[in-house]
């Protein structure tokens, strides 16, 4: 139950001692040169002759706190002996297991805590086993909820039974959690839930305060994992490498797995935090400027930016341009300089989920834009390291080594004339911005591993960790697919603010039976809501900076806010591409493109582009539009792929792209417009409206504004949220001079948002914006800022890449981002970088005609420049972008439509292409698509939420809300 605060706060003075209080702690005295030790424990000093005080605030006999003998002095006499086998494993033991056996081993093991602990903090280790460290039913229930486990977004399952039964649960806590449940083996196989219910028991049961992990005593090369369990995991510290540093002879100097001296500590440093809070959010990483490497990239001390020794058996990216530290790292502080004794050990509630569980707020310290901190919790706690001066500074003197922070305010910072006013944050932090987390704007970075993949293997077996039995079915869960540490992705946390969402426990699933067999091949969940379980989730990314990211990242990016990016699509299984024949489909082998093979054909003539529908679930496609210079826009059931039919027609003259997005179709109709279509009833499509251009060719949305290539009229910019008052923001000629320069001929666009990242050098961050890259049959490529569509701006331009030749034309555009991985020895560095490929084709001086796929490095727009061109056949008519998991690496592959089929180069290094397939076909005629799932879309043009959120009352923005945001006018 929750406790008035006035008992509270009168418990806390009077346990300050042993709580998370400012700790001058006294100094570690031999127990033998130190207090009065009773005589019952005179016997354990013949052996342990120099070990430590472990309680240096009041005077515990080492049988008083361990049991025993202490009056013998042979160590079979002295010591509890074990009465039943003791597993050298991490598995986490059951509750009743030989008390007084785990009471000599660790008195503070919550089996036995109220014996020992508890006789003097009764509260705080009651509160403690209903604590998330205790239960970690936020971590258990999120993935049991998006891989369609649990129908309930309310936690239903900890590590062990728990119960509140000690009175009001308060507004967010629970009454009751259950153990989680083993796997079923009369699961339906085919389902990614039967196998997911495997995965927490064997993968999940090691950070928590029931066991001390996978570092258990004596077991080598777990470095930054060694650490006790239940008070003793955060009370006593550990050292990196596990060996003791104590007095005590008795322990051995080389066996990794012991503490650093036998002393407890109210004075937690970071480092034992992070003993646990390495993996999934990453926030112990994230704090201290650190990040897992991206999927095969080198790591170690010869490679700059990468840690110098592995730690919880791995290297890890530490480099100041890609993941500084957070700004109280930076400064010296610890975790416990923010979070509470409540935060960590529980407040006596039951609570599945973090956001319930902690009360500590950024204003407690900092208060806010109207008001100085007066220190107090969101829960009404004050704080009592913080004081005010005589001249209003806020002191922080930390909790762990006393050193004194200055802590700005909020308040000062948009004040004139105090000496911490700032006018750009003061234009900033007004109440317009009132809903706004401060670590949202103030997010440095974050980790996101789009599409995480678990593996499920029933040819082998693997512990379970709760039952200790060995049974079929091993798993593994630290596949990761995508990695980035650029992109940004907001919504709405369940408090209703605007907070940073990461990728949470978002997982594919492979399974095998019992002879090897595929069951599942990288299969997406599906929640109990009917919706995709690969989603994101609320963070505090624990990566705050002093300087803040830019107006333009929240408010021109549709992307932000969830409607996904050209990036982060995983690859299904087919390829729709537009020729002579008509549209032509290819079943595409990943794991080895030379064996794609045609799947069908369904005549359309004249075809010129391709748009797909697709599950939102599952990523494969439901229906193709296919655009035809002789029969309009026809609609194409692909119920069964292998059999596709014709189902129904949109007049159109003359139309060259489509594009579907939401339940609308935009047809780019050259002289005629843009059309838009109401296809939510796909047999019946509706004429919306349409958009006059001059010669639309193609067309790329950034929420609601469509950026088109509009042929001699360049680049328009349209804002399209009303179909049938579609308004025209802006327009770019795309070349030098703009509106001035000699027209050009606009046929393809791809818009895509480039997001700030850090910039030490310049001690800030380097630009955000909305990039537009225009395909131009006169101009070549030009990359345009698109980010105030009533002002674009060339940013460079290519014509040269055009001028060589005769007849030169750029058929067809692709934009990708990727991690260039480096090499072992370091020399060459491992970099996330844009690139854009394309198409060319030409006349050489002898009359043949010649076809080129290029690369270009568009990672800085400034200094974009071509990396790489490969010849490939004839002739050039689209491009697309294939991004295919094979585990444990992700491939890229660049899928070429020529004259004679398809061409699949692998880009994996884009600067060195390799062509490694023909698939026969027909004579490509522009029009490419392919079944990819889009791991950042959240949600689609309408606002339809496409994927699930596991905590109630979090979700993202509706579609007004955006549009709301992206037309805010910026200075």
């Amino acid at each position: 139950m929750k406790r008035a605060a006035a008992a509270v706060l009168v418990l806390v003075a009077a346990l300050a001692v042993f709580v998370l209080v400012r700790a001058e702690e006294p100094q570690a005295e031999p127990a033998e040169e130190g207090r009065d030790i009773d005589a019952d424990s005179t016997g354990c000093l013949t052996c342990h002759k120099g070990t430590e005080e472990m309680h240096p605030w009041f005077p515990i006999s080492c049988v008083g706190c361990h049991g025993g003998n202490g009056a013998a002095t042979r160590k079979e006499l002295a010591h509890v002996r074990p009465r039943e086998a003791v597993p050298v494993d991490e598995r986490v033991l059951p509750l009743g297991f030989d008390p007084d056996w785990l009471r000599f081993q660790n008195p503070g093991n919550l089996r036995v805590v109220q014996q020992t602990c508890g006789e003097c903090h009764r509260t705080e280790c009651a509160d403690l086993f209903k604590s998330l460290h205790a239960t970690t039913a936020g971590h258990l229930c999120d993935g049991l909820y998006e891989n369609g486990v649990t129908s309930s977004k309310t936690p239903q399952h900890g590590i062990f039974d728990v119960k509140d039964e000690d009175g009001d649960t308060g507004r967010h806590g629970l009454t009751s959690l259950t153990r989680v449940p083993a796997f079923q083996a009369a699961g339906a196989p085919g389902k990614i839930a039967t196998h997911y219910r495997d995965v927490p028991r064997k993968a999940c049961m090691q950070c928590h305060l029931w066991g001390r992990g996978r570092a258990v005593r004596g077991r080598l090369g777990m470095d930054g994992d060694y650490r006790s369990e239940g008070c003793a995991a955060c009370h006593v510290t550990y050292a990196d490498d596990g060996l003791t540093e104590s007095g005590d002879p008795m322990i051995p100097r080389y066996e990794p797995g012991h503490p650093l001296k036998h002393q407890l500590t109210s004075a937690i440093p970071t480092s034992t935090c992070v003993k646990c809070h390495y993996g999934d959010a990453s926030i112990g990483l994230h704090f201290r400027g650190m990040a897992q490497l991206a999927p095969g990239m080198p790591g170690g001390p010869q490679v700059p930016g990468t840690t110098p020794m592995r730690l919880n058996g791995a290297w890890y990216i530490r480099d100041d341009r890609v993941t500084p530290p957070d700004i109280h790292h930076a400064r010296g502080m610890h975790c416990i300089d923010c979070h509470t004794a409540r935060d960590v050990m529980g407040d006596g509630n039951l609570y599945g989920q973090m956001e319930h569980a902690v009360e500590i707020e950024c204003t407690t310290c900092h208060g806010t834009i109207d008001a100085v901190a007066d220190f107090r919790t969101e829960r009404g706690f004050v704080l009592d390291h913080l004081r005010r001066e005589d001249d209003g500074r806020v002191i922080l003197t930390s909790r762990v080594d006393g050193q004194e922070h200055t802590v700005k305010q909020a308040k000062d910072v948009v004040t004139k004339g105090s000496r911490h006013y700032n006018a750009k944050a003061a234009a900033a932090m007004t109440a317009h911005h009132g809903r706004l987390e401060c670590y949202t704007c103030h997010n440095g970075w974050n980790t996101n591993f789009f599409g995480f993949h678990f593996d499920r293997n029933e040819s082998f077996t693997q512990l379970d960790l709760l039952s200790g039995t060995r049974t079929a079915g091993r798993v593994t869960t630290l596949e990761k697919v995508f990695a980035t540490f650029r992109e940004f992705r907001l919504g709405v946390s369940p408090e209703g603010t605007i907070a940073p969402y990461m990728v949470g426990f978002s997982t594919m699933c492979t399974t095998r039976d019992g002879k090897g067999k595929v069951v599942i091949d990288q299969g997406l969940p599906r929640t109990a809501a009917g919706l995709s379980g690969m989603t994101m989730i609320h963070h505090q990314t624990h990566t705050t900076r002093p300087e803040a990211r830019s107006c333009v990242e929240c408010h021109r990016s549709a992307t932000t806010w969830g409607m996904g990016s050209p990036n982060f699509g995983l690859m299904r299984n087919l390829v729709f591409v537009t020729t002579a024949s008509g549209l032509e489909i290819a079943a595409f082998d990943r794991t080895n493109p030379d064996r794609t093979r045609p799947l069908a054909t369904i005549p359309v003539r004249e075809p010129r582009g391709v748009a797909l529908e697709q599950d939102p679930v599952e990523g494969f496609a439901t229906s193709a539009w296919v655009s035809s210079a002789d029969q309009g826009v026809v609609r194409i059931d692909l119920s069964n792929p292998a059999f596709p039919r014709a189902g129904g027609r949109i007049d159109a003259a003359t139309p060259w792209a489509v594009k579907a997005a939401g339940k609308r179709l935009y047809v780019c109709e050259g002289k005629n417009g843009v059309a838009i279509h109401d296809i939510s009833k796909p047999d019946r499509p509706k004429l919306l409206g349409r958009v006059p251009t001059r010669d639309a060719r193609d067309i790329s949305l950034n929420g609601p504004v469509a950026y088109i290539a509009d042929g001699e009229g360049g680049l328009l910019a349209v804002e399209v949220s009303d179909p049938a008052a579609p308004k025209i923001l802006g327009r770019t000629s795309g070349a030098r001079g703009g509106e001035t320069a000699a027209a050009g001929l606009a046929v393809r666009v791809i818009t895509v948002f480039q997001y700030s990242r850090p910039d030490p050098a310049k001690n800030g961050r380097t630009r955000a914006r909305l990039l537009a890259f225009l395909a131009d049959d006169v101009y070549g490529v030009r990359i345009v800022d698109a980010t105030e569509p009533a002002d674009m701006k060339l940013i460079r331009g290519f014509e040269n890449m055009l001028r060589p030749w005769r007849e030169a034309h750029v058929r067809g555009i692709a934009f990708s981002s990727q991690f260039d991985l480096g090499s072992e020895g370091g020399r060459i560095p491992s970099e996330e970088n844009d690139y854009l490929y394309g198409t060319l084709d030409y006349v050489t001086e002898d009359g043949n005609r010649m076809g080129t796929f290029w690369a270009m490095k568009v990672t800085d727009p400034e200094r974009a420049a071509l990396v790489s061109s490969v010849q490939v056949r004839d002739f050039n008519a689209a491009v697309g972008i294939v991004h295919a998991y094979n585990p444990p690496f992700l491939q890229h592959f660049a899928l070429i439509a020529t004259d004679q089929g398809l061409i699949v180069a692998d880009v994996s290094k884009p600067a060195a292409p390799v062509i490694v397939a023909g698939i026969p076909g027909g004579r490509g005629t522009g029009g490419l698509a392919l079944e990819a799932f889009p791991l950042d879309r959240m949600i689609d043009e309408d606002g339809t939420q496409l994927k699930d959120i596991s905590h109630e009352g979090a979700r993202y923005l509706n579609r007004d809300e955006i549009r709301k945001i992206l037309e805010v006018p910026l200075k």
